[in-house]
């Protein structure tokens, strides 16, 4: 037997009898209504969710496909969504119901350089992934999505971000700002200092070793010999290469 069975079965029984709800079934009662609600709220958030954020997307696009053809006419990209003069709505190239407000009741937001166009919007958690991964060279900061274009015909190249450093056994890389860890990918190189010195005793080399590791920024380096007969720590350098 199921809740909604059980919760039947109780109501039923009240019916057909004369008497009240006991206190154990009025208690049984709020506890399958409460199991229900707890399932029942989260796929329904997560619905609304998936609708808001699928015609947030469609609605970023188009406006895209309208700067563009803006882009084309002109020869410079549109200063605004609705503001006139120089905005999509008043040129003809959105309709002039278009909302500048998005499913989730947030602004678009536009600007543009000589050969870029971005527009972004805030979103509520959980919901940036879905907007983000159906729109070109998108990039998510917090709730702010945001997605840009080039010129017609023209090829994008999304900006690179450099950093280096040096770190510790055991240290964490620092994530540069504005990025996240999905858009950065790091490399590590060991230091040449040598940290003690392997004798040969014993029927070891004299060689050292130098092993490096990272997991999620996370550093592990240090120094053995042959023998192995203990770990010191070392540093390495690192350099990252992030791209929004």
């Amino acid at each position: 037997m199921n809740t909604l069975e059980g919760l039947h079965m109780i109501l039923s029984t009240h019916t057909k009898s004369s008497k009240g709800f006991s206190l154990l079934e009025l208690t049984f009662v709020m506890i399958i209504i409460t199991v229900l609600l707890t399932c029942a709220v989260p796929s329904m958030t997560m619905a609304y969710l998936e609708k808001a954020g699928g015609k947030t997307a469609l609605e970023i696009q188009n406006i895209q496909d309208a700067a563009r053809s803006f882009y084309l006419q002109k020869g410079y990209w549109p200063s605004s969504i609705n503001t006139a003069p120089g905005d999509l709505e008043s040129n003809g190239f959105l309709p002039s119901t278009w909302s500048p407000s998005s499913p989730f009741n947030n602004n678009y937001a536009t600007s543009s350089t000589s050969s870029l166009f971005i527009i972004s919007t805030n979103v509520p958690n959980g919901a940036q992934n879905m907007v983000a991964s159906k729109l070109p060279l998108s990039n998510i900061s917090g709730n702010t999505v945001s997605s840009t274009i080039g010129v017609p015909g023209g090829i994008v190249t999304p900006p690179v971000h450099v950093v280096t450093g040096t770190i510790g056994d055991g240290g964490t890389i620092p994530l540069p700002a504005g990025y996240t860890d999905a858009q950065c990918q790091w490399f590590i190189a060991g230091s040449t200092d040598e940290t003690y010195d392997s004798s040969g005793h014993g029927g070891c080399e004299n060689d050292q070793y130098i092993e490096t590791h990272i997991t999620t920024r996370t550093v592990s380096t240090y120094t053995h010999g042959d023998c192995r007969r203990g770990y010191v720590s070392n540093t390495v350098n690192y350099l990252g290469v992030c791209m929004s």
